[in-house]
């Protein structure tokens, strides 16, 4: 990876792109989870959503517009959100001056990025032409106002957090389902797994850290406990990686953000998590998409 992959991608003439980014942190003792998510184009159409959740808690802003071609991640800013990628592929800041969320984010990551290409089962094509994943040091505070509440409330952000930066198109109705997952302690442990499903095939993605560098993983094993609603409610895991280590994983959700799209017909949803990884406890977030039409059959709407 070079560090103009953590800026914006142009598309070739007569082409498409498109960046996302975003970054999370999961605070369980808060009984609170964070999260940022923006898309630009390659014409400048941005879109994004800020969400803190919890078991009893959901504030969702969302806003866009278009930004200059001019305007990259080292200083861009779209609607109340604004992201700076300070040291390309290590340091970034997020902050949000919202109606109801008010967010200021400090991002360091604590081992190089990492590229799902560099996985055994690659990158499919319908997903991106590249991603970076990344689990770092997070400083910062969060403050929100729940809907009909008469104050707001103040939360400091970190220890650890976790990002992602993707790009080029995504077809998003490819994938019959997928889990994406991360996992980190104070101590420095971290986890990044992604278990996809499409055109009849199964792929593996994602690292562990060990020795303070990510280590590719090469499968997953993964048996997920599901609510009435077919919320994910517990994961148990173990990663095997390339250099033939593994590492075991809980995830137990303490809180379910559900973002249905109604253009690509597609169902995503976040769950906060409480986390161990070979037995040290930590933090973390588990999302599942499904097709909206299949998870409404099982959740039995």
């Amino acid at each position: 990876m070079k560090p103009s992959d953590d800026l914006r991608h142009r598309p070739e003439p007569g082409e498409r792109m498109r960046d996302s980014l975003f970054w999370q942190v999961a605070l369980p003792e808060e009984r609170l989870a964070v999260q940022v998510y923006l898309f630009v184009t390659g014409t400048g159409a941005a879109g994004y959503n800020v969400a803190v959740w919890g078991p009893d808690t959901l504030v969702l802003e969302q806003g866009g517009g278009r930004v200059p071609d001019s305007m990259d991640f080292d200083d861009f800013t779209v609607g109340a959100l604004t992201i700076r990628n300070e040291e390309p592929l290590l340091t970034s800041s997020v902050s949000v001056a919202g109606a109801e969320i008010q967010l200021d984010l400090a991002f360091r990551g604590a081992h190089e990025a990492f590229s799902f290409r560099d996985n055994p089962d690659g990158l499919p094509t319908w997903f991106a032409d590249d991603r970076l994943e990344q689990t770092g040091h997070v400083s910062g505070r969060l403050t929100f106002t729940t809907t009909g509440a008469s104050e707001s409330r103040t939360v400091e952000l970190g220890p650890v957090g976790h990002r992602d930066h993707s790009w080029g198109l995504r077809d998003w109705r490819a994938p019959q389902h997928w889990k994406w997952l991360v996992a980190y302690t104070p101590s420095g442990r971290a986890v990044n797994g992604w278990i996809w499903q499409a055109r009849g095939e199964w792929g593996f993605a994602g690292y562990v850290t060990r020795d303070g560098r990510p280590v590719a993983v090469s499968t997953i094993e993964a048996t997920t406990r599901y609510s009435e609603s077919f919320e994910q409610e517990h994961l148990d895991a173990v990663l095997h990686d390339v250099d033939g280590g593994t590492t075991r994983l809980t995830l137990d959700v303490y809180g379910v953000l559900h973002l249905p799209d109604e253009r690509t017909g597609t169902t995503v949803l976040e769950g906060a998590s409480i986390a161990t990884i070979d037995g040290e406890p930590g933090a973390g977030q588990f999302e599942t998409l499904w097709p909206t039409s299949y998870f409404e059959h099982l959740a039995g709407v």
